[in-house]
């Protein structure tokens, strides 16, 4: 199992969880083997924080030097681990590392609260898959378990962390939209005060 992995040099990708509150019809998930880039991404268990971070320290140990950046992502949702987040995020950042957050957005739906109060002293900066302009078509996409209720507490979060900590990222992937469907969701992402990426 892989919870630390040098995906672009110089970035650590942590994966702390392979739950997710999505079932996209384009994960990288769905490809054989659960694996991306040739790193085994199914996790026997999920890693605690000092797992997490005794893995960092490990990686940079080998590189001999701290990374660029540490990013909660990997082969699920992160949000779904809160606290490991909190803890990690918070140890990092106190060691002048930049964290950042990939996520659905969708962990007021997760958890039942605004999960801002925790994740604004725990990252630096934030993407976010939007993956669609409307709720019909991201529910057709991305098959949120929350379903019509997951794409406007997307939004929410998008707004959120543009609140807490003055701007947020917002992405899509190209090969799922027409492009029509691709200049509203820039629009709404633009509307909503975050950049914008095809990926």
């Amino acid at each position: 199992m892989t919870v630390a992995y040098e995906y672009r040099p110089g970035v650590l990708y942590l994966n702390v969880t392979n739950r997710c509150s999505n079932d996209c019809s384009f994960c990288v998930r769905r490809g054989p083997g659960f694996s991306l880039a040739g790193y085994d991404m199914r996790l026997d268990r999920e890693p605690s924080p000092t797992d997490a971070l005794a893995e960092v320290e490990r990686l940079e140990q080998e590189r001999l030097g701290p990374f660029d950046e540490v990013v909660f992502c990997g082969f699920g949702e992160p949000t779904y681990r809160l606290d490991t987040i909190r803890l990690v995020g918070r140890a990092l950042r106190a060691r002048n590392v930049p964290v950042r957050l990939n996520t659905n957005g969708q962990a007021a739906l997760i958890h039942g609260f605004d999960p801002w109060e925790t994740l604004a002293s725990s990252i630096d900066s934030v993407s976010i898959s939007l993956n669609a302009p409307d709720a019909e078509t991201y529910q057709a996409l991305c098959r949120s378990r929350f379903g019509f209720e997951a794409f406007p507490a997307v939004l929410d979060f998008i707004r959120g962390a543009v609140q807490q900590l003055g701007r947020a990222g917002v992405t899509v992937v190209g090969s799922s939209l027409e492009y029509d469907s691709i200049l509203r969701c820039a629009a709404l992402a633009a509307a909503l005060g975050a950049s914008f990426r095809v990926r």
